[in-house]
């Protein structure tokens, strides 16, 4: 995938597909992963959440790491999110 320009702040955003995308799950696990608090997003007019690229990487370790502890092995973890 090829990142957008970094903005003035020197930070790289994204759209919910282009999180997804970053992390390797869908644009509704991002929204999700918003609700359960594990990433915050900026809106851009009109009405555009956008999301740090650090920050989705972040949401997607501690994604991970709640999937193995319900879980219990990451493998398994694994095989559910497949």
């Amino acid at each position: 995938m090829l990142l957008p320009d970094a903005a003035p702040d020197d930070r790289i955003y994204l759209t919910s597909a282009q999180a997804g995308e970053v992390a390797g799950v869908s644009a509704a696990a991002v929204r999700r992963w918003e609700q359960l608090g594990y990433l915050a997003s900026i809106t851009e007019p009109p009405e555009r959440k956008l999301y740090e690229y650090d920050a989705v990487k972040k949401a997607e370790k501690m994604a991970r790491d709640a999937a193995i502890r319900t879980s219990g092995t990451e493998t398994r973890a694994r095989r559910r999110a497949a």
